[in-house]
């Protein structure tokens, strides 16, 4: 019996060790965007308050660099998730492809969507 798995490689640990990462950070990112954008009701509530925020000099670039980070974790995450489930049933070959191609359609679409929206300010 070998110990050497050549196939490991293919069986999606990599991807469910990275779903539990980015779930984790995803909640902590989640929170903290929450309590800095909703503790003081005069932030975050308004287009010029973001705006603002964004478009700052020194608080900018760290704004969108959560904003990018929050959507491409989410991105990832909850693409991931679709691919197994679309991965775990079972159907036929065409109508899984067609899927899996509509998936990666709407990722590219929501990130072309989201980063040109962050980066646009």
């Amino acid at each position: 019996m070998s110990l050497h798995y050549h196939t490991s490689s293919k069986s999606g640990s990599f991807s469910w060790f990275f779903m539990r990462i980015s779930g984790l950070v995803l909640v902590a990112l989640v929170i903290f965007h929450y309590v800095l954008m909703h503790i003081d009701l005069d932030r975050g509530h308004t287009f010029a308050s973001v705006y603002a925020a964004l478009t700052d000099p020194v608080w900018g670039p760290w704004w969108k660099t959560l904003d990018l980070t929050m959507l491409t974790l989410g991105l990832w995450h909850g693409l991931t998730g679709v691919w197994g489930v679309i991965r775990d049933y079972a159907m036929p070959g065409v109508l899984r492809l067609v899927l899996s191609g509509l998936l990666v359609v709407a990722g590219v679409a929501f990130g072309i969507m989201g980063y040109t929206t962050i980066l646009s300010f």
